[in-house]
């Protein structure tokens, strides 16, 4: 950067003592700042090593970080050692000196320096206590940056010094951080290595270490070129922005790139396939970016919530769309919040609740209708598929949920008996449960009838019932009407009692009456055990469905008409024995005749 002036180091030893005419190299070594990123500057900073006691035969050397600004002017601000004792003038402006400071040979002071623009001969600036450098071996941070056109010089943070150099920009130039011997007229003074850490550049309102630099060893202007410089530079222990100057250090790295400053950004996120790492460069600006919604799985969604930044030139907020600052690594971790859907549906009627909520909230469902008829037929509401049998209910949101109302229709069982004919259920055996004969069943869901109960027997029956349009399912069982018939001898019908045990159990009593019919209708499996009596006299028989059997009966009727018969027919044999005697009597007088 000293490309354009004489350094303070010389200036300040021409003052403390005179050197011959020939005594005109002025060697420098170490980096400059080369990215764009780092022009435009309102300041820069440096971490140099104090080093002491340095033993100079020739010249001074000093250490220090320095840059030409927008206007041509020119500051600097590190630490000196003089290779003799004395004092050298201090608190220099345009204006005058108005002190004088004592130096050591070999300590190291601080010390700053300007040059306004267009005067590069005359030493402005002040130079620090003897020894003022500090401890050796330890670093001291050194640095300039401007507020209006009005140039701060701080050590450490203190401000030890200020000028108004007509402008508070560097326009197109960088930091330089150089180690300098200066006014010199040999190069076998031997310098021992100093160390400088974080090159840094003064924007945005923060110091922030140059992106990239590159490795001087050469001359400043003004200087002899005759004599090689001797002296090097070269990073150390693979640090970034971290070199070393001195003797014996290699001058291969003149005009080579000694580092490349790059930050990583690490987007850490479970959801929403962003997490990544990334390399930019210093001082870039990338978006970072968010999707609003995550789908996560069925019935399962993360919202995003924000950003936790970490770094400098991190991000905390809600945003999710956010341009960074890369002034260093940065780590951004996405805040997302789980949620579920709640699905709350029904066949019938209206349900309230479903909808996305947060995890381990809780939600609330229901249902308006909990009965109506639809073309004659009644529905009642039955409970909820989670087992809940309210018509409201709660749902703890640990994962998605879907909650059906279930709900029953009520259904007409109607038998049928074997000619068609409706009869009676009592009540009958349906998915496995005894029910009534008007029974609600789920909707749905294919019932099962196995069973009818009637008359109090159990009919078995085989039947799926399934929801149609009509509330009444008719049931064919085996029942028959049972015919039994009593008559006399005569065919005539006799008022018998008929004593009848059904299959499967149960009996019945019946008689005949005028007719002589015992009928027993809708038997269950028409089959009958039947017992007749009629005065005194029993008959046994057994009656099937719809087959027709009888009896017959000696009845009193028929005694008496047998008796007129048998008295009748008594008298005829009587008659026709008289008639036969009476004709023997003249039987001679007959073969008289012949």
């Amino acid at each position: 950067m000293r490309g354009h002036r004489l350094y303070l180091a010389a200036v300040l030893l021409l003052l403390l003592t005179a050197y011959p005419a020939g005594a005109q190299y002025w060697f420098q070594s170490g980096a400059r700042a080369a990215s764009v990123s780092a022009s435009q500057n309102s300041g820069a900073s440096v971490q140099i090593q104090t080093i002491q006691p340095q033993n100079i035969s020739s010249g001074s050397m000093a250490f220090w970080v320095g840059e030409n600004l927008a206007n041509g002017a020119f500051l600097q601000i590190g630490y000196t050692v003089f290779n003799r004792t004395g004092s050298v003038p201090n608190n220099c402006t345009p204006t005058g000196c108005t002190g004088r400071q004592p130096v050591t040979a070999g300590n190291a002071e601080w010390f700053y320096e300007y040059f306004p623009a267009g005067d590069n001969s005359s030493f402005f600036g002040s130079i620090g206590p003897d020894g003022s450098a500090g401890v050796n071996g330890t670093f001291m941070n050194y640095s300039f940056y401007s507020q209006g056109n009005v140039w701060y010089f701080e050590v450490n943070g203190t401000v030890v010094g200020s000028a108004d150099l007509g402008t508070g920009a560097s326009g197109p130039y960088t930091p330089t951080a150089l180690a300098e011997i200066a006014n010199t007229s040999t190069a076998s003074t031997y310098m021992l290595s100093v160390v400088f850490a974080n090159l840094s550049a003064y924007k945005y309102g923060t110091f922030l270490p140059v992106q990239d630099a590159y490795g001087i060893v050469g001359y400043g202007t003004g200087s002899e070129t005759r004599l090689a410089n001797p002296y090097g530079v070269e990073e150390l222990d693979n640090r970034v922005n971290y070199f070393a100057v001195g003797s014996g250090l290699p001058r291969s790295t003149n005009g080579t790139q000694m580092w490349n400053l790059g930050y990583r950004l690490t987007v850490v996120s479970q959801y929403g396939n962003i997490a990544s790492k990334a390399s930019y460069i210093a001082y870039s600006t990338p978006t970072l970016s968010a999707p609003g919604l995550a789908a996560i799985g069925p019935g399962a969604r993360a919202v995003f919530v924000g950003w936790t930044g970490s770094g400098r030139g991190a991000y905390t907020g809600t945003s999710q769309s956010q341009q960074l600052f890369m002034s260093s690594n940065i780590t951004e971790i996405a805040n997302w919040q789980v949620e579920y859907f709640l699905n709350a549906s029904s066949q019938y009627g209206t349900t309230s609740g479903s909808g996305w909520y947060k995890n381990g909230a809780t939600a609330a469902y229901g249902i308006t209708n909990t009965s109506f008829v639809k073309s004659g037929k009644l529905f009642r509401f039955s409970g909820w598929s989670n087992g809940n049998a309210n018509y409201t209910g709660v749902q703890r949101m640990a994962d998605s949920a879907n909650i059906t109302a279930d709900w029953q229709y009520r259904q007409v069982l109607v038998g049928t008996d074997a000619y068609g004919k409706s009869i009676a259920i009592s009540s009958a055996i349906i998915n496995g449960s005894v029910v009534n004969s008007t029974p609600f069943l789920r909707v749905g869901v294919v019932s099962r009838l196995t069973g009818v109960y009637y008359k109090g027997l159990l009919l078995a029956v085989s039947q799926n019932i399934t929801q149609n349009s009509t509330p009444t399912v008719s049931v064919g069982l085996p029942v028959y009407n049972v015919y039994v018939r009593a008559t006399d001898v005569f065919g005539l019908p006799v008022n018998a009692t008929a004593i009848m045990q059904f299959e499967g159990g149960g009996s019945e009593v019946a008689y005949g009456g005028a007719s002589g019919a015992v009928n027993a209708t809708d038997v269950p499996y028409g089959y009958a055990n039947v017992t007749l009596s009629y005065f005194g006299q029993t008959q046994h028989m057994i009656a099937k469905g719809g087959e027709l059997v009888g009896a017959s009966f000696i009845s009193p009727i028929d005694i008496l008409s047998i008796a007129a018969v048998l008295s009748a027919a008594i008298a005829v044999i009587f008659l026709v024995l008289r008639r036969g005697r009476d004709s023997g009597g003249t039987g001679q007088g007959r073969d008289s005749k012949l």
